[in-house]
């Protein structure tokens, strides 16, 4: 259900990209593409290809802004959120759906199938998921180190700490998987 449907109100992804842009405004489309490659979340993570296309919409819409860089070439332009592309991030902000309250997991699915694999490639999965899952804790946290946004603890403190209840929960998946019968 995007902003054209509905008035203000916009995707996960246009949420994100608009006050990621309000954020660091005025930024242009490089250096967003930029943020968004450093970032160790994945649902933050996107391609050029989408990114761009993203910013046509929002600014199509009136939610965001182009101004000219003076003296550049290349028509570069640095982009701003409009008064309306501030209140669709508010309205955004203040909307409760029902992926917040308990967000798709992919991890868990898998788990769910995992009966189709041998007891030795469980294991073999789960324990590789456990190292992958620490060198993201240190990217994480280096990354925490770098960056500094509004309420930037609590936020640096939720990545962690999400990553280390998956942690948790996948040293009772293996303990199970260990102790179960063949």
């Amino acid at each position: 259900m995007g902003f054209r449907k509905t008035g203000l109100a916009l995707t996960e992804n246009e949420g994100i990209l608009l006050a990621l842009i309000s954020r660091a405004e005025p930024i242009t489309a490089y250096h967003v593409a930029k943020a968004y490659e450093r970032s160790p979340v994945s649902t933050f993570n996107t391609s050029r290809g989408k990114l761009y296309p993203m910013i046509q919409r929002l600014r199509a819409a009136g939610l965001l802004r182009g101004v000219a860089v003076s003296g550049d070439g290349r028509r570069t332009e640095k982009l701003e959120t409009t008064e309306q592309g501030k209140e669709a991030i508010k309205l955004w902000i203040q909307e409760i759906r029902p992926a917040h309250l308990l967000p798709e997991d992919p991890l868990r699915t898998k788990v769910q199938s995992m009966d189709m694999l041998s007891k030795d490639q469980k294991i073999k999965w789960l324990t590789e998921l456990k190292i992958q899952l620490l060198k993201k804790l240190e990217d994480v946290e280096e990354y925490g180190k770098k960056v500094s946004v509004a309420h930037h603890k609590l936020v640096h403190d939720n990545a962690v700490r999400t990553i280390r209840s998956r942690m948790d929960w996948l040293e009772l998946v293996l303990h199970d998987v260990v102790n179960e019968e063949a």
